[in-house]
């Protein structure tokens, strides 16, 4: 029977249950195959099946409301929580796969020990999360049956059509790399700071967490490599840049590599943050916590996955520096501040924009002392100490600094002169 309130229909449990019991039974049949056969795991496609499976399930609970109500929020909690270590886990199969094929400019065996060691507890917790969905799904009387499971599990052949494109130049493609280097360093600068580099005891980890990693955190690092991947695969890849310097292609693994490892401290971070809220119903979060102990998932997400994403920038730092003294003509000027100005907020802003806008490593000296300019922090708190120079020095790409030698010949914006077309990227809107 159904109850009408406003525009929604109100369908009642009973009503609902036959819906979920035919949405589920191809997914109860990975759940009980995956327990009865636990074998299957060691496989990346079954991994990602599950997930797959997982989601059209948890979509089908969302579109009914599943997650606010009392007799199915478990299940779908669990469904959720099962999902995400799936998927964590398929991250890490399909980089041990493919580990050896990154031409990294360091030893892998650490990470590759580590890797394994982790898939083996991940292993061990899926397992444990796929008991307790099959349990709830008793609780419901879902009759799951495993025969539905599929067991061929064979990768698929790739069909691709012949590689006959000649290699190809592209536009400021030197400038593009300088900066891809530039942002792996500035990466790498960010998780120095973090001190990711070595092992923490696991009574110390909520504690780092919660003042250094937490989920948040772990997305915008995860965003920081994607976007150095990307601008690869858009400006480096398949050029004539990369076809005469070939090793560039390692800065590349090295990047895809961290962000594999990224993905999965990610997705883990997200297991542990969600259950230590108190947003969700209460007795679906306990019933994922008796399940899946929280040392463990922080341990894996820091000890493994963080600490090795930032040893694996760490063991690309040479690269990058490659890459500058290589594509990047660096040099160094002085420039006279103008007559009766101050370095504060505003000039500041606009020298550290133009870093930005070039991506590469800018380094500016005040009376001696010296700092980051791409860094509008550092460039702030040298002016308050230095406010009034006689001259500003700085170092780094030569194109960059002909942009701040016009900058300061227009006054750093500071008076009626206005800015050089040049200098429009600095202009607003």
């Amino acid at each position: 029977m159904m109850e009408t309130h406003s525009r929604n229909v109100v369908l009642h449990e009973e009503d609902f249950a036959p819906l979920l019991r035919a949405t589920t039974r191809s997914l109860g049949g990975w759940v009980l195959g995956l327990l009865q056969d636990p074998s299957l795991l060691a496989a990346s496609k079954a991994s990602w099946r599950f997930a797959e499976e997982a989601h059209r399930v948890e979509s089908f609970l969302d579109d009914f409301g599943g997650r606010q109500n009392r007799t199915f929020v478990t299940f779908g909690e669990l469904l959720a929580s099962t999902r995400g270590l799936f998927i964590v886990k398929t991250t890490g199969l399909h980089l041990l796969e493919r580990l050896n094929r990154y031409g990294l400019d360091m030893d892998v065996a650490e990470l590759e020990s580590d890797l394994r060691k982790g898939d083996a507890r991940l292993a061990k917790a899926a397992q444990s999360m796929l008991a307790a969905l099959s349990r709830e799904a008793e609780t419901l009387s879902l009759g799951w049956s495993a025969s539905l499971v599929e067991t061929d599990l064979e990768p698929e052949q790739r069909m691709l059509l012949p590689r006959n494109i000649e290699f190809e130049d592209s536009v400021d493609e030197k400038q593009h790399i300088a900066e891809i280097a530039g942002r792996f360093l500035k990466v790498l600068e960010t998780s120095r700071g973090l001190d990711l580099g070595k092992v923490r005891d696991r009574e110390a980890l909520p504690t780092y967490v919660a003042e250094y990693a937490t989920e948040e955190r772990c997305r915008w690092y995860e965003s920081a490599v994607h976007n150095i991947q990307s601008m690869y695969d858009t400006y480096v890849a398949k050029t004539a840049l990369e076809h005469h310097h070939s090793w560039l292609r390692s800065l590349r693994g090295h990047a895809s590599v961290s962000l594999h490892l990224l993905e999965m401290a990610t997705g883990l971070m997200h297991f542990y943050q969600r259950h230590e809220n108190d947003i969700r119903h209460e007795p679906a979060v306990m019933a994922v916590s008796a399940v899946v102990a929280k040392h463990e998932v922080l341990d894996l997400a820091v000890n493994t996955c963080l600490r090795h994403a930032y040893l694996t920038v760490e063991g690309a730092s040479s690269l990058a520096d490659k890459i500058l003294e290589t594509f990047v003509d660096r040099s160094e000027v002085v420039l006279v501040l103008p007559k009766g100005m101050t370095l504060h907020a505003r000039p500041l802003a606009l020298i550290a924009q133009i870093a930005r806008h070039y991506g590469t490593p800018l380094e500016i000296t005040l009376d001696g002392e010296s700092c980051s300019g791409n860094s509008l922090m550092g460039l702030i708190m040298l002016g308050g100490k230095h406010p009034r120079p006689a001259t500003v020095s700085a170092r780094g790409d030569a194109v960059m600094l002909e942009d701040l030698e016009q900058l300061f010949s227009a006054g750093l914006g500071e008076n009626e002169k206005p800015l050089p077309d040049s200098l429009s990227y600095l202009r607003p809107g």
